[in-house]
């Protein structure tokens, strides 16, 4: 007798077949990012943030330790990706990558991650530009690199709010890393639910008022709605009339569904952004889109 699969990738990819090859990419990527040992991040940090809603890497004695922790991982990293079994174009970018950053000085190498962290847009845009460089690939995969670099502990929800009816930080931007979000989560609260959302870069999770759209803090009900997806009681999507934009939105977990950690993923639901694209909405918070 064959034993029941109680793997939730495996019970997900055979649900959503569509999903597998890019799973697996996603799961090669992640084994190019390894588990290094992640930076100190000290409690006074966290106080920071707290009064002064400063996201901990946008410190600058943080910044600077996270830049020189991605600096000693990111070719090494790179360099794996090129030798494995992703598409031909991610491999080509990797290489492209490696080949500008060889002969440049440390500070020269640096300044493509200083412009990821600091969410300096048109500086990493210049940067790619200047070089013929895949620019969405290589700054997302920086981001899974200082996603590795974080600690666990600072992604956990009740770390930045241990006590929900009095937040000590709720606003529409991560704690940590400073990015806006890409999905929301409802959790079980009491008798109903509240809201976390997820960051899209570091991949960390915080409390935000269930109310209101969480990228042009909209509150008037009557310019939003929701999206949902025929067939599915676990995901639907946010929508903001006001800004056009929407948020991705998970309703679990569902009869002690183990497969909490894949609906947090954006990649797992990619489907759902051909549906809001459809509709004409726009997406927020994927740094490959930027």
């Amino acid at each position: 007798m064959k034993s029941k699969n109680t793997d939730p990738m495996k019970r997900f990819l055979k649900k959503h077949p569509f999903l597998a090859e890019t799973e697996r990419v996603h799961r090669l990527v992640d084994a190019a990012v390894g588990t290094p040992e992640p930076i100190q991040l000290p409690a006074r940090a966290v106080t920071k943030t707290i009064a002064e809603k400063l996201p901990i890497l946008q410190q600058e004695t943080y910044r600077r330790r996270m830049v020189r922790a991605v600096y000693m991982m990111q070719e090494e990293v790179f360099a794996r990706i090129a030798e494995a079994d992703v598409p031909p174009l991610m491999q080509e970018s990797a290489r492209g990558y490696l080949a500008v950053l060889k002969p440049l000085r440390k500070a020269a190498k640096e300044e493509f991650i200083i412009a990821v962290l600091t969410q300096d847009k048109e500086a990493f845009a210049a940067l790619c530009q200047r070089y013929d460089l895949n620019e969405g690939f290589i700054r997302s995969t920086i981001w899974r690199i200082i996603a590795a670099l974080v600690p666990a502990e600072m992604k956990d929800p009740d770390m930045w709010n241990p006590d929900r009816d009095r937040p000590r930080f709720s606003e529409n931007y991560c704690p940590v890393c400073g990015r806006q979000p890409v999905i929301a989560d409802l959790r079980k609260y009491r008798q109903g639910r509240a809201r976390d959302l997820v960051c899209g870069g570091c991949g960390t999770r915080w409390h935000y008022t269930r109310v209101g759209c969480v990228y042009c803090g909209n509150t008037d009900l009557q310019k939003m709605h929701t999206l949902e997806p025929e067939g599915s009681d676990i995901m639907r999507l946010d929508v903001c009339d006001a800004c056009h934009h929407y948020i991705k939105t998970y309703r679990g977990p569902v009869d002690d569904d183990t497969s909490d950690f894949i609906y947090r993923q954006d990649w797992a639901t990619v489907h759902l952004d051909l549906l809001a694209e459809e509709q004409g909405l726009q997406k927020k918070g994927n740094p490959i889109l930027e």
